[in-house]
């Protein structure tokens, strides 16, 4: 139903949306198999109101496997390379269904060897990196991960894009259940929220951006020729490097400047890399020795809140709204609903709303 009072959003039940996403998905020619993992991830972050990377991403999905750009069903192929590392070539499958593959083999080596570590090449964008660390943390494991991209982002002191956002993300479990979800691009916003911000006719933050000629800029539509600026300066370049090495260079996918846009690369895969890092927690502590002291460090910063404050450890405020959105529906805004009527239209789907 519509939002009456605002008609900004649309709520829709959380299992309306999920099979939605599976009949967008088949209606493509998407692998049934492939179809459910995908809509469960985009559903992940619907839940936790990351729109940008959730159902409406859909249209450039279905737009690339209509055009061949992305395989489906996923032809993965693995190689060990040590007792607790595997290399997968994706094969240009769905980002979130090679990142699910690799995230789960990393959680099976961590749990033989302690740690686990996969590389992958060949991808696509994999959305949420915080979502395959929730899989880590689900297994009670330690999970981190991070992706290269398009070239949107500039290096400290430089006025050309050379390295994708290349958000890192970590994830470990606690006591009460909700998991500690650290994700953070390495540009000062991420390339989903610039694009969120020019759809809505909104302004860049101050020092987010730089035009074609250098100078600074909060005008989203300048991004087309100008660059992102890496966040925290020397520190933000630093860390979109060492993604870069980790996700390009290592996995052997594209790195930098080779690796394609999803929404501009129409001759060629854009070949995105992953790489993905599991420890198993219980190999190096009784796990209800580490969730304790997870509990105790938690306490420590909530302690630190000024009087009738409360600080919130990262992935705790979008466990709660996963929790209400679950049982009281999923409120999208209608920039993502209007295109995915126009496109459940043209693939002869029925929408879980009415416009």
């Amino acid at each position: 139903m519509i939002d009456t009072e605002t008609e900004k959003t649309v709520n829709v039940k959380k299992e309306e949306l999920r099979q939605f996403a599976i009949n967008v998905l088949q209606s493509a020619r998407v692998s049934p198999a492939d179809a459910r993992i995908i809509a469960e991830a985009l559903l992940w972050s619907d839940l936790r109101a990351r729109h940008p990377q959730g159902v409406s991403r859909l249209p450039i999905f279905v737009k690339r496997v209509q055009c061949g750009l992305i395989n489906s069903p996923a032809r993965l192929k693995w190689n060990r390379v040590a007792p607790a590392a595997e290399m997968l070539d994706a094969g240009n499958a769905f980002g979130h269904v090679a990142g699910r593959a690799a995230m789960q083999r990393a959680v099976e080596l961590a749990k033989s060897q302690g740690v686990g570590v996969v590389t992958v090449k060949r991808s696509n964008l994999y959305g949420a990196a915080s979502y395959f660390c929730s899989i880590a943390a689900e297994a009670r494991c330690i999970g981190i991960t991070c992706t290269n991209a398009v070239p949107k982002v500039a290096p400290f002191g430089g006025v050309r894009p050379v390295f994708g956002t290349n958000p890192i993300a970590f994830g470990c479990p606690t006591s009460s259940g909700v998991p500690i979800l650290v994700d953070m691009s390495t540009s000062a916003i991420a390339g989903s929220i610039a694009r969120s911000i020019d759809e809505t006719g909104k302004r860049l933050p101050e020092g987010a951006a730089l035009d074609k000629n250098g100078n600074p800029t909060t005008d989203p539509k300048d991004l087309a020729e100008g660059t992102l600026l890496p966040v925290a300066g020397a520190k933000g370049f630093g860390l979109a490097l060492m993604v870069e090495i980790l996700c390009g260079v290592l996995s052997g996918a594209a790195m930098s400047k080779e690796v394609g846009s999803m929404y501009s690369t129409w001759d060629k895969p854009v070949n995105t890399g992953h790489c993905f890092l599991v420890m198993d927690i219980s190999k190096f502590q009784p796990m209800h020795n580490f969730l304790g002291r997870v509990d105790t460090m938690l306490d420590w910063v909530k302690a630190a809140a000024p009087e009738g404050e409360y600080i919130r450890f990262p992935g705790e405020i979008r466990g709660e709204l996963a929790a209400e959105y679950a049982g009281n529906g999923i409120p999208l805004p209608m920039e993502t609903v209007k295109p995915l009527t126009k496109l459940a239209n043209e693939l002869n789907v029925e929408c879980p709303w009415r416009m």
